[in-house]
């Protein structure tokens, strides 16, 4: 969110240097308080240190489009009791001069209402010292954006924004459990060693952490669900992560295991990797419907991807780009819109026993040297099986299966020609890529389309399966190769339909619930008792006023046990509309008996009476 280049000062409603108002006549000036005394429809820009702008409950209103209040380097403004809705930058704090202040801002921004605005509020860089409190913030497609570090918030309501706080993963805010969103704490971690994060988290950042456990969390509508910055030796397993910007994202976080999460329909990537983080695990998660990639590294050395199962996302399956000696092994990657795996700018790693069908392109490999790919089953994907660019050169392929990829061309396999600039007197020429390897020089890999015999029944084709000059696999193989079957270690994705987040006029309420995949047993918990046991969608009875909580587990055949998120829901019946029974039993069966035999009595002596004065007719 950096940004070198003075921004200009909007027109609008002025509080000039001298302390005089510009622009309108409902604002009401008292010292060096100035209080709104009708709603605005107006940027209002501030050009005085040390003032309050009071709002006093009354609308700061846009049209879609501008800054509600716009403050350039500015100090010890205070800005309250505003309703600010409707403009892409509800307030903006943002720098003139190039560099750091010599001391930091004491800017306050307390007790607004916050809503409907691109932006709530946006501290650009240089808004150290700034302080957010008791502020509503709600329906913004980002609630906060902070890119400078030393921003204190307290206190502040996020309520279905789309990403409640936009942080910059190099900056350090201080955030409290006081702040919630969507009506659970923060855990904003800094410095923290061998602890557990509650487990009632609406949103976890980690920096410069150790033994850290994240687990059993339900967390969404932030830019970054999880976010770890410099944390080493943490475990994040067993959350549900979802409809944030990116899932999970790790910078300079080293040696940190993310195992058996569900992560899926956020707006960006699944599982982000940067700035360095190695030595870290990635194992048995579900990675599906994300909009981008399912997982994606940027400079980061020596991970392994294992048991994952990464399907239907927007991008690329697994996406690499400057990595080294990383392994990616036993993962289910399908029905992704970009390649299964693709890999650039990076030596030494191993592609290993994936099961990679019905992507874009299965595997994609850009200038990267000294890998190997072998005993991977790649089946059905809409291009190329596998495709080499750039500089890539001495890439070890051998014993995979290559199945009726890419149906249009004549071969499953392409390596883009190269240019090479012999010098003068000889032209530039284009030539057919640089060499692979694509046996181990005695088996090669199984091509569905391979059309060479076998004279000798030794099971190896007899002429090179061909992909271009430079690229053959001399010894292909006339059967497909015994590869692993996948093992799924993930957890069933449990989505509940009925009941939402919403009041129910009724006590007995739906229980409507999808299961991503066959089930061995379900249950629900209700208000954080024990589990009962379901055989599929039913009803929740007789539930009584007030608030509830549900939450669904379900198994699966190979033992996965998987949760959904917690459901709030509360129940307002009408009184009256479902018997109450107070008193015990016995006493109740007694009252029904004595009523029964008095209007037995009544009957009989109506009927005797009757027939006496029939017989005197």
């Amino acid at each position: 969110m950096a940004n070198f280049i003075p921004e200009p000062i909007p027109p609008g409603i002025r509080i000039n240097s001298d302390g005089t108002v510009e622009g309108t006549d409902k604002i009401h000036r008292e010292g060096n308080v100035y209080t709104l005394t009708d709603d605005i429809y107006s940027t209002i820009v501030v050009l005085r240190d040390n003032v309050v702008i009071d709002g006093a409950g009354h609308v700061l209103k846009g049209d879609g489009n501008g800054t509600g209040i716009f403050l350039q380097e500015r100090n010890g403004v205070t800005i309250k009791n505003l309703k600010i809705c409707n403009f892409e930058y509800g307030i903006k704090f943002t720098w003139l001069n190039f560099g750091p202040p010599a001391y930091k801002r004491s800017n306050r921004v307390y007790s607004n209402i916050i809503t409907n605005n691109t932006y709530g509020i946006v501290f650009y860089d240089f808004s150290s010292g700034s302080e957010v409190s008791d502020n509503y913030i709600a329906n913004n497609t980002y609630g906060v954006a902070v890119a400078t570090s030393g921003v204190v918030f307290r206190n502040n309501q996020f309520w279905n924004n789309d990403f409640a706080i936009s942080e910059n993963v190099y900056v350090t805010s201080n955030i409290d459990t006081s702040n919630m969103v969507n009506g659970k704490p923060i855990y904003y971690w800094v410095g923290q060693r061998d602890k557990t994060v509650p487990s009632d988290a609406g949103w976890v950042v980690l920096k410069n952490c150790s033994g850290i456990i994240v687990e059993g969390l339900s967390i969404e509508h932030n830019t970054y669900g999880i976010l770890l910055c410099y944390t080493t030796n943490s475990k994040i397993t067993g959350n549900i992560v979802k409809n944030n910007l990116y899932g999970i994202m790790l910078w300079g976080s080293s040696s940190n295991i993310i195992s058996r999460n569900i992560i899926m329909n956020n707006e960006g990537y699944g599982i982000r990797l940067d700035g360095n983080s190695n030595n870290n695990i990635i194992s048995n998660n579900k990675i599906t419907a994300n909009a981008g990639d399912g997982i994606n590294f940027e400079t980061a050395t020596s991970n392994t991807i294992y048991g994952n199962h990464i399907t239907g996302n927007g991008g690329n399956g697994i996406f690499f780009r400057n990595i080294q000696d990383s392994n990616v092994i036993g993962n289910n990657i399908s029905f992704n819109k970009g390649c299964g795996i693709g890999f650039g700018y990076g030596p030494n790693g191993t592609i290993k026993e994936n099961h990679i069908s019905k992507n874009e392109k299965g595997i994609w490999i850009s200038n990267a040297f000294e890998n190997t790919i072998t005993l991977n089953k790649i089946i059905e994907n809409n291009g190329w099986a596998i495709e080499l660019e750039g500089s890539q050169k001495n890439n070890f392929i051998h014993h995979n299966n290559f199945i009726n990829n890419c149906p249009w061309e004549e071969r499953q396999a392409r390596v883009a020609p190269i240019w090479i600039f012999p010098g003068e007197p000889e032209p530039p020429k284009l030539v057919g890529g640089a060499a692979n390897f694509w046996d181990d020089g005695k088996e090669g890999n199984y091509w569905s389309d391979y059309k060479g015999a076998d004279i000798n029944g030794d099971g190896i084709g007899d002429t090179p399966y061909i992909i271009n000059e430079n690229n053959m696999d001399n010894h292909p193989l006339m059967k497909p190769v015994a590869i692993p079957e996948i093992v799924d270690a993930t957890p069933p994705i449990i989505s509940i339909i009925s009941p939402k987040n919403m009041t129910y006029k009724e006590a007995n309420v739906p229980l409507t619930l999808i299961v991503d995949e066959s089930i061995s047993w379900i249950g629900y918990s209700l208000d954080g008792k024990a589990n009962i046991t379901i055989t599929g969608n039913t009803t929740l009875t007789n539930l009584s006023n007030g608030c509830h909580s549900l939450k669904v587990y379900a198994e699966d055949a190979h033992g996965n046990i998987g949760f959904s998120e917690t459901i709030y829901f509360t129940v307002e019946r009408a009184l009256g509309s479902i018997l109450q029974i107070e008193e015990p039993l016995e006493e109740l069966t007694i009252t029904v008996m004595v009523i029964a035999a008095v209007v037995g009595v009544i009957i009989l002596f109506s009927f005797m009476k009757s027939k006496r004065t029939g017989s005197h007719r």
